[in-house]
């Protein structure tokens, strides 16, 4: 037979272990396991939740409040500045760009730093 987790308590001790709030809570639970612990804990998760609800909430308003309403003098501003975009300019204007005066130059390197070629 083994005791596991149960400890052992004398029976003075048990009998003041049973009137304690403690033993007469694990009475209860022994009896009604749902009432005494399945209710309290779905009620704590549902409490919770609402509770962090204010927290997301606060969440989406920092969102919303970055995305505003352009008004038409802004939408005008806006087309107004823009540049006239053509396909072929762009495709040639990125070819130029490997044309830069640039050459590839190695980093020196510490003393007693390998120089790594494979």
């Amino acid at each position: 037979m083994s005791f596991g987790g149960h400890r052992f308590r004398s029976r003075k001790g048990q009998i003041a272990y049973e009137a304690s709030l403690a033993g007469k809570y694990q009475a209860r639970l022994k009896k009604n396991p749902f009432l005494y612990f399945g209710l309290p804990f779905c009620s704590i998760i549902v409490l919770g939740s609402y509770w962090l609800a204010g927290f997301t909430a606060v969440r989406y308003e920092r969102k919303d409040r970055k995305v505003q309403e352009v008004s038409e003098d802004d939408l005008i501003k806006m087309k107004s500045n823009k540049r006239q975009f053509d396909l072929k300019e762009e495709y040639y204007r990125l070819q130029g760009l490997g044309e830069q005066d640039w050459e590839p130059v190695r980093v020196p390197r510490m003393k007693g730093e390998s120089e790594n070629v494979w």
